[in-house]
């Protein structure tokens, strides 16, 4: 099983539910909105005198556990839909997961999904 989180413009949020409602087999995903400091922000912060409070990006992070054989076409809808061609469309992150359980009824790995 593969865990992908994905970290997105929230003006690509849309989109990108729209494009994964489309894979078949889609396990679903969790949602939430978030804040992040983009890299190099805090140097120029400091460089300027802002506060560092000022440098938030908004976010938007996905987090979908599957099989192993989905994880490279969810990937690629994510990338497909969330792109803009402009700096901070975000990061895909795909890991490794060990072990998955339904709490309802115990059911196990990917018949947990």
């Amino acid at each position: 099983m593969k865990r992908i989180i994905a970290l997105i413009r929230p003006v690509m949020r849309d989109d990108v539910i729209f494009a994964l409602h489309q894979v078949e087999n889609f396990p679903g995903a969790a949602l939430s909105d978030m804040q992040g400091i983009r890299r190099g922000l805090h140097q120029q912060a400091r460089e300027h005198r802002e506060t560092p409070g000022g440098s938030f990006v908004s976010l938007v992070r996905f987090e979908i556990v599957c099989s192993d054989d989905l994880a490279p076409l969810l990937v690629e809808t994510i990338r497909a839909n969330a792109f803009t061609g402009k700096p901070g469309d975000g990061k895909i992150f795909v890991s490794d997961v060990q072990a998955a359980l339904r709490i309802s009824n115990g059911q196990l790995d990917e018949d947990a999904l």
